[in-house]
């Protein structure tokens, strides 16, 4: 039960961090994935928390843009 908690709070998390800390859309993306694959051996993990792990980074992802969004107006 621990892995998948850590599967849907760890790429999420990763997300807004580096979508706050990076000011940019698609690198926290690609950033999260190489962590959760090279890192966590996302390709030898259960299907089921492979899942769960996708629908964290896409929900994210969306939230990292909404971030992303605030701080472009901000600048301007």
């Amino acid at each position: 039960m621990l892995e998948y908690s850590v599967a849907a709070l760890l790429p999420l998390c990763l997300q807004l961090l580096f979508n706050r800390v990076l000011f940019t859309k698609y690198l926290p993306l690609g950033i999260t994935i190489v962590i959760m694959i090279f890192a966590f051996d996302g390709w030898n993990q259960p299907l089921p928390l492979q899942i769960v792990a996708v629908i964290s980074t896409i929900v994210g992802f969306f939230l990292g843009l909404k971030i992303y969004n605030k701080q472009k107006r901000k600048v301007k």
